[in-house]
């Protein structure tokens, strides 16, 4: 009997909760740093001396009245695993919230600024990198606080389009049989490309009262169009500014860089005036183009029943991509002088050879890492699935395609940086991703598996029960 009123009063809490109305809040902060602080994302130091345009950290609230999840995008190639550690005490600190409801991602701009501090920066600059990361947790957690704050009745809706002639496959096939990455946009060598882009696009709409309602757009491709020295946003904070300003009614808008491991801008023979943009253009028209098509969708996103808001971040087992005997010789070739005796092309060989490469690092193990999946699930019809790393196309697809939510968000780089993964069959291929990933060709379907599993136990269809 005893046990029948605990299932009963169980069962009403959740009736209870599948019929809260939504809150939704937002809250920006500027996070641009001073000049001084390198910038991570090529294989050379680069100094920060100037700004393009601000860095920012965006935060968004959603509430069903009894849980709220926060839901962050922040400018930065990645945020360290040690830095999320800080941040994710930070932010239940200051708003009361558990950990399993943060969602932290980043949007993986290659001009944003370091926050973990390296041995090949100088006394100076490691400074300037502590201090930032120390101000950049506060931010984090303010922006939680002021995004809480801000909470307002809302409908929540979706929309799902394609944004086509953006995002291109940049892994090739050459006619000599190997896999290089990039390999140049008129190279007659190519055989063709590994795989076809995700050009999926999709729009969450906060309808609120009282306050002017949140977009949350979700793409996947590189911000790596700007170079250079000077912190910027890059495309994503393009798409931010043009949506914001296109749709007016003082409309916020937060982006999601989705699976992104394989993609980039880099087209192979392009239109006339795509090929004409200057490199310090592009990315105004690819955040243009990504904007455009989701305000071409913001009014006609259609209304989700209310339901419960509930997060789950699991730990997860993947084998480490232990070095080769041939990749132990070919570094062993490069640091005694025998460069052109490796057969390899010169981005690869610089990934086997760099200070930090897996071949140096996992020589002697570890043979596995841990590493963390997380989800944001609105209702039945939303899930936020965080992926902590650079996961390829494939990846992304296959997730959302065994999905059971309506509407699944993928997004790299979220609550953790692993680097790239890519998907099995890729790995299996070759080329710059998988010799730099540090995790074995199986982990592109064990992430895919750990994902969908987490995602319908929120769902409550885990089949494993």
């Amino acid at each position: 009997m005893r046990r029948w009123l605990v299932l009963t009063w169980a069962a009403l809490g959740m009736v209870m909760a599948a019929s809260a109305a939504y809150q939704a809040g937002f809250a920006r902060v500027d996070t641009t740093p001073p000049v001084g602080i390198p910038i991570p994302g090529y294989f050379h130091k680069r100094v920060a001396d100037g700004l393009l345009d601000p860095i920012c950290a965006e935060c968004v609230a959603v509430s069903d009245g009894e849980h709220t999840a926060l839901i962050y995008s922040v400018d930065n190639l990645h945020l360290s695993n040690p830095f999320l550690k800080t941040a994710f005490s930070a932010i239940t600190e200051a708003t009361g919230i558990p950990r399993d409801l943060i969602y932290i991602h980043s949007t993986h701009t290659h001009t944003g600024p370091t926050v973990w501090a390296s041995p090949a920066f100088t006394e100076e600059e490691q400074r300037l990198v502590r201090d930032y990361a120390a101000q950049l947790v506060k931010q984090l957690a303010e922006a939680g606080r002021a995004a809480v704050a801000d909470l307002a009745p809302t409908k929540i809706a979706v929309a799902k389009t394609v944004c086509t002639g953006i995002s291109a496959i940049r892994r090739y096939r050459m006619k000599d049989g190997s896999v290089r990455t990039n390999p140049g946009v008129t190279n007659p060598n190519v055989e063709g490309p590994l795989g076809t882009p995700d050009e999926t696009l999709q729009v969450i709409r906060f309808k609120r009262t009282g306050a002017p309602d949140i977009a949350i757009v979700n793409f996947g491709t590189h911000p790596d169009t700007v170079g250079g020295t000077k912190y910027s946003a890059d495309w994503p904070g393009v798409v931010r500014k043009t949506f914001e300003a296109g749709v007016g009614d003082g409309v916020k808008c937060l982006f999601l860089n989705a699976a992104q491991g394989d993609v980039n801008h880099i087209i192979r023979n392009p239109p006339p005036g795509r090929a004409a943009l200057a490199r310090a253009d592009i990315h105004f028209h690819m955040g243009r183009a990504v904007a455009g098509v989701a305000m071409g969708v913001w009014d006609i996103c259609e209304d989700i029943p209310d339901g419960p808001v509930r997060g789950a971040v699991t730990s997860v087992r993947m084998p480490s991509n232990m070095p080769t005997a041939d990749e132990i010789k070919w570094v062993e070739l490069f640091d005694a002088g025998k460069k052109d005796e490796i057969p390899l092309g010169s981005m690869e060989i610089m990934t086997l050879t760099s200070p930090g490469s897996r071949v140096r690092t996992l020589r002697n193990g570890p043979d596995h890492f841990d590493i963390l999946v997380s989800s944001i699930a609105i209702g039945d019809a939303i899930a936020f699935a965080g992926l902590p790393c650079e996961p390829f196309v494939d990846i992304g697809r296959d997730i959302k395609a065994q999905s059971p939510f309506r509407t699944t968000i993928i997004s790299c780089l979220t609550n953790g940086a692993e680097g790239y993964i890519p998907s099995t069959k890729a790995h299996q291929e070759g080329g710059y991703e998988g010799l730099s990933s540090r995790f074995a060709a199986p982990t592109g379907d064990l992430l895919v598996a750990a994902q969908v599993e987490q995602l319908k136990k929120l769902n409550g269809k885990d089949e494993s029960k």
